[in-house]
Parts: structure tokens; sequence; C-alpha cells
């Protein structure tokens, strides 16, 4: 009887738990960006707004296939000044996810309520750009 009981009570504490799991993080804004065929997951956590992302294909002179870069401007809505890691990705053939980070702005902080370009180069190669990409902004680690 007491096994049962236990059985339970570990399986009801399991579902509470995973369910705890699944909720969004407090202060996090998620928002869909679509563009013909591409589609870009945006998450953000710290106190800034994308207000736009441009996803392209980095390529050598002379060469069709190159590494995906992404230009996002990003718009400080904080209160104070601010430095922002941004960690873009592309979705590859085999269902992974190749990505790069960086920082925006590259040196110093952005002022409240201005605008910065950060522009990230991630590890995912081809001829065009992903089907499927996110980026996700964090504040300053």
């Amino acid at each position: 009887m007491k096994i049962k009981y236990t059985s339970a009570l570990v399986t009801v504490a399991f579902l509470f738990f995973a369910a705890a799991g699944s909720v969004p993080a407090q202060g996090m804004k998620e928002k869909t960006i679509k563009d013909g065929d591409n589609v870009i997951v945006v998450r953000t956590l710290a106190p800034a707004e994308v207000v736009s992302v441009k996803p392209y294909i980095d390529a050598k002179k002379g060469k069709k296939s190159g590494r995906l870069a992404m230009e996002v401007v990003l718009k400080n809505t904080a209160d104070k000044p601010q430095s922002y890691s941004v960690f873009a990705q592309g979705r590859t053939d085999n269902g992974g996810w190749l990505g790069g980070v960086g920082k925006a702005p590259s040196k110093g902080k952005l002022e409240p309520g201005k605008e910065v370009t950060a522009k990230i180069r991630t590890r995912y190669e081809g001829e065009s750009v992903p089907d499927e990409m996110k980026l996700e902004v964090f504040p300053p680690q």
C-alpha cells in the first residue's frame, strides 16, 4: 500500500515539474517573421526590440555557396545603457541547427531608445538562405 502512494506521489510531482518546465521564461518575448518561404523565430530575453532581420548568404567572390549571415537591427527599450548578446541559427537539411553569436553593439553600450545593427555570421553553409531560422537576444554575459 505504501508503495502505491509513493508511486502516485512521484507521478504527480513529475507531471507538476514537467508542466512547469514548459512555461516560457518571464520577460521573454517571441515573434515570428515570415518572408516568403523563410520563417525566422525571434526570442528576446533582454529589454530590447528586434526592429528588422535580414538573412543572406555571405559567399566569397566567385563562389555560389557561403555562410548564413544576418543583419539584425536592435532597439534598446531599457531605461539605461545596455549591450546584448545575439545568437542566430539556420536549420540544415538533416534537421540540425548551426549557429553563430555576436555582441551588439560591438563596443560599449547602446543608449536608451537608440538602434544598432548587429552582423551575425553562422556556421550554416549553403547556396540559399534556409527555410527555418532562429534568432535569440540575451542580456550580456
